[in-house]
This record gives C-alpha cells, sequence and structure tokens, in this order.
C-alpha cells in the first residue's frame, strides 16, 4: 500500500511540473522571428529570379544584439543585405532574454510584380 501510495504522489507531481512549465521560450522565438521579419522588411535588392533564398545562422548577444554566424545564399548581393540590415541590431529587451543558443532561419525574397 505505501508503494502505491508513494507511486501516486509521485504522478501528481509529475503532472504538476508539465502544467507549470513555461511558454515563454516559444512565445519569444515567435517574437524573435516577427522581429527579424520587421527588420528584413522592403528589401533594396534586384531579385533576377522568380525569388531568392537564404539560411541565416544566428545568436543573441549579452547586449541584445543580433549576430549574423552565416548567411547561405545564392548571391551575394543578398547576404550583404541581410549582415547589414541585422548585423548587430538591437533587439526588444524582452526576446533577449532567449540567451546565446545558434538560430537558424530561413528567408525567401520573392520578385515583386511588375506593374
Amino acid at each position: 500500500m505505501k508503494k502505491l501510495f508513494a507511486i501516486l504522489i509521485l504522478l501528481i507531481m509529475n503532472s504538476i511540473s508539465v502544467f507549470a512549465t513555461d511558454n515563454t521560450p516559444i512565445v519569444s522565438q515567435k517574437q524573435l522571428r516577427a522581429q527579424i521579419e520587421q527588420l528584413l522588411k522592403d528589401p533594396d535588392i534586384f531579385v533576377e529570379n522568380e525569388e531568392l533564398n537564404a539560411k541565416i545562422e544566428f545568436t543573441l548577444n549579452t547586449k541584445g544584439q543580433i549576430v549574423v554566424l552565416s548567411v547561405d545564399a545564392e548571391e551575394s548581393n543578398v547576404e550583404e543585405y541581410i549582415k547589414s540590415r541585422l548585423n548587430y541590431k538591437k533587439i526588444n529587451p524582452k526576446i533577449s532574454s532567449l540567451g546565446s543558443n545558434i538560430y537558424k532561419i530561413s528567408l525567401r525574397i520573392l520578385k515583386p510584380e511588375e506593374a
């Protein structure tokens, strides 16, 4: 009976810890993505193909700035554009509490429709 009671207590404690977990990292990551989207808004680069793709790796430093680690893009002007718009840009202090993980994000720039 004591073993059954101990197992029941463990199950209750585990279920409480599952419900008590904090969802702020997921929300903060979405906010970080939205802020990067805002920084990369309205590109002033020439798009020859229908679309340009890039993969960006970055981290956040202790000053709450984005530090671009690498940009894997098809064209060098896309890489320069991304670095100029993101590197060492200050982000929202609430988001900067995410820590210094390495984040990866994909970017797709579509060719504007002709008027």
